[in-house]
């Protein structure tokens, strides 16, 4: 296996040509683009089913890479998704509809529900990677 840049003091990362990290600029599974696919199809959703959504298909993208005998994408935890859901909601690909559904659990506060915007409907980059478009120079 190729060693990362730091020559074997620890994992770096994947060696060159495999795609194992879930993200923005890392891996070809883009959730953004997953995000924006997702409520395409069902109109309005909570962040909740949409990470549920997401989880389910990254399970089965693992399942055809395995039997190809690549390495499996990482699934995200729900902390780094919401944070998407939050650069599309500053960006203003979605929006609130301000209806809200009961939670799975009756101590959790209820879920709000989004849909895409006009802009999120015509934007692509911005799906694709949120944060390099705003902020360009962080590439």
């Amino acid at each position: 296996m190729q060693q990362g840049r730091n020559n074997g003091r620890g994992y770096s990362g994947p060696p060159h040509g495999r795609s194992v990290y879930w993200g923005r600029g890392a891996s070809e599974h883009r959730p953004g683009l997953f995000i924006k696919q997702y409520f395409a199809e069902h109109g309005e959703a909570c962040a909740a089913d949409i990470y549920r959504a997401l989880s389910e298909n990254i399970e089965k993208l693992n399942q055809e890479r395995i039997e190809i005998d690549e390495r499996p994408l990482r699934r995200p935890n729900y902390s780094s998704f919401s944070r998407y859901m939050h650069w599309f909601a500053i960006l203003g690909l979605i929006e609130r509809t301000g209806k809200r559904e009961p939670a799975i659990y009756s101590f959790l506060e209820k879920r709000v529900l989004y849909r895409l915007t006009a802009k999120g409907e015509a934007e692509m980059r911005a799906w694709a990677d949120p944060i390099a478009a705003t902020h360009p120079e962080f590439r």
